[in-house]
């Protein structure tokens, strides 16, 4: 069995990341649930393919951690079960998540120290949740502009089902 190259606490930030990616994968499943429970069909289909690519996000973790001669863990993920209120509520979650996750990835980053490696691994995250946060900020801005007209809410809807 190979040694690992990860050091203990670079491991330790890894094992986060793989927590928080899960996490945000059920997350966005929960709220594809809650949506479509509220008629917004197009943001359902876009919070399910936001929990696959987080799923994605996750898996490449576990193949990096694997990679440097080590085993990425699958943690338990907290239930979620609290319910959204409308399609606002749902994005401004996903903004806060996405805003977490940033900042979470930058402190994993840092934390990295004479690790270039993880970190230059890391970089590809940071420029994940950058973009992320970014359309998730776009997003409440058009809600913004939106305010209580449902047509153009259900017209954002249907752009979110077309991504």
């Amino acid at each position: 069995m190979p040694k690992s190259l990860l050091s203990p606490e670079v491991k330790a930030c890894l094992d986060e990341a793989v927590h928080a990616e899960l996490y945000a994968a059920n997350l966005y499943k929960h709220l594809a649930n809650q949506l479509q429970r509220l008629g917004y069909f197009g943001a359902q289909k876009f919070f399910l393919a936001e929990s696959a690519n987080e799923a994605s996000h996750y898996q490449t973790i576990a193949d990096f951690m694997n990679d440097c001669g080590d085993v990425a863990g699958v943690p338990a993920v907290e239930a979620m079960d609290e319910p959204i209120g409308d399609l606002r509520d749902a994005i401004e979650t996903a903004y806060e998540t996405e805003l977490q996750l940033r900042n979470d990835y930058n402190r994993w980053h840092s934390a990295c120290g004479d690790d270039a490696v993880t970190a230059q691994f890391l970089l590809q995250f940071l420029e994940i949740q950058r973009k992320s946060v970014g359309e998730f900020g776009d997003l409440i801005s058009r809600l913004d502009l939106a305010k209580d007209d449902r047509a153009a809410i259900l017209m954002i809807d249907n752009e979110l089902g077309s991504r």
